[in-house]
């Protein structure tokens, strides 16, 4: 485990117990409200891995509400960044999203060229900009026009 994590974990698990203790319950005492093992609640309080379920469990048993636990904020960057092409899809997704519902673009039926040119992107990524329009118009946004081989995609009236 990542010593970040770790040290959060640490500061729960103490934060769990200091209640427990304010409230006069035993490991026990827990165990049996809960349905969990007494060493599944000492493995908790002293910042051991555990699951979300079983938080759930102890914070109800002493009745406190799980944002409370966090008493600090916690760094939240991710430890690892996101690859290029992840990056330029969130990118992509951002922009179509804007075109497609905050602008008039789709008031008038376009094929993909005329999106991927909209938006500046490279033609070999035609492909995707045809999943991407196909998403929008399975979610009732977009619909498109057959003409052909071409498919025009149009703002949902």
């Amino acid at each position: 485990m990542l010593r970040i994590n770790r040290d959060i974990l640490i500061s729960i698990g103490a934060e769990l117990r200091a209640r427990r203790e304010a409230l006069s319950f035993s490991q026990n005492d827990i165990a049996n409200m809960t349905g969990l093992t007494v060493n599944t609640v000492s493995a908790l309080e002293k910042g051991k891995g555990s699951t979300l379920n079983n938080f759930l469990l102890i914070c109800r048993a002493l009745k406190i509400q799980p944002k409370d636990v966090f008493a600090n904020d916690i760094d939240l960057t991710p430890l690892y960044t996101l690859p290029p092409s992840t990056k330029r899809r969130i990118d992509i997704t951002k922009k179509l999203d804007e075109l497609v519902n905050n602008s008039d673009f789709f008031y008038t039926p376009k094929r993909v060229a005329e999106v991927i040119e909209k938006l500046e992107s490279d033609k070999s990524e035609s492909n995707k900009f045809s999943v991407y329009l196909t998403g929008y118009c399975k979610e009732g946004e977009l619909e498109y026009i057959k003409e052909g081989n071409i498919k025009r995609y149009v703002k949902k009236k």
